[in-house]
């Protein structure tokens, strides 16, 4: 997953256009650690998150979901179109000297499937818009078997007696087991989660009645039934170029010359 700052790429908004930080791409390992950098880079904004993700690891999504809350984010599905350049691709650079990309946020295309709505679910406001998808299915959990190699050799000691020791050389992987089966442990974990970020765990039926295969789109009434989502909008509130001009100026607003 890739972590972006955001400005409207509408020049009729200027000098004074709503930013927001895009998450695009897959929940992995270090993905925890990049949303901290660019939690880091905004400072004390606040800004919205807008997520676009076929989901990913689970343990990674709760994590970034606690900080989520703790900071009090307003999250969106939504996809971020870039004008210039995806910034994911080597060769793009950011458009201002701070590392922040002019964009625009798409409503339409918005996906948030598997790990996802971990995520979602931990903003203060969760929004989605009727044409965004937000999609659930059984947790794969993967188990490694490994096989410890050694090196033994003999040693004489002083008193002439001959024993054997052994030196780690390196741990080889001999198998990998997945299943699809909820352990008690994690379905306890994501009851607590959910119920910390008041949505119903009932959630968790339906991941684990869905193959891993397929996906289990929730419909608005779901979304809201559930508490996935405090909103849905049909339009860009969070990040349209002309919130700024109202009297009630959001404060992911910001003035550039």
């Amino acid at each position: 997953m890739t972590f972006s700052i955001v400005r409207s790429s509408n020049s009729l908004c200027e000098p004074d256009c709503p930013e927001w930080i895009a998450a695009d791409g897959n929940i992995a390992d270090k993905t925890a650690d990049a949303f901290k950098a660019i939690l880091k880079k905004a400072g004390d904004r606040n800004l919205p998150l807008l997520i676009n993700s076929l989901g990913g690891r689970v343990d990674v999504a709760m994590a970034m979901g606690r900080l989520i809350r703790d900071r009090g984010m307003t999250v969106e599905i939504a996809r971020t179109d870039f004008s210039r350049c995806k910034p994911w691709d080597k060769e793009c650079k950011p458009d201002l000297k701070d590392g922040t990309y002019y964009g625009y946020a798409n409503l339409t295309f918005g996906v948030c499937n598997s790990a996802c709505p971990l995520m979602l679910a931990s903003g203060v406001r969760r929004i989605v818009g009727p044409f965004s998808r937000v999609g659930v299915h059984q947790i794969v959990t993967t188990r490694h078997k490994y096989r410890d190699k050694y090196r033994i050799y003999k040693k004489t000691l002083s008193s002439g007696k001959v024993i054997s020791e052994r030196k780690f050389v390196e741990r080889e992987l001999i198998g990998t087991v997945k299943s699809t089966d909820l352990p008690k442990s994690l379905r306890r974990e994501l009851t607590d989660y959910l119920t910390s970020m008041d949505v119903s765990p009932k959630l968790i039926d339906l991941m684990v009645a869905t193959p891993p295969e397929d996906i289990r789109y929730l419909s608005m009434k779901e979304l809201k039934t559930f508490g996935v989502v405090t909103e849905i909008s049909e339009i860009e509130e969070l990040v349209g170029y002309r919130i700024c001009k109202g009297r009630s100026r959001p404060e992911n607003c910001a003035v550039r010359d």
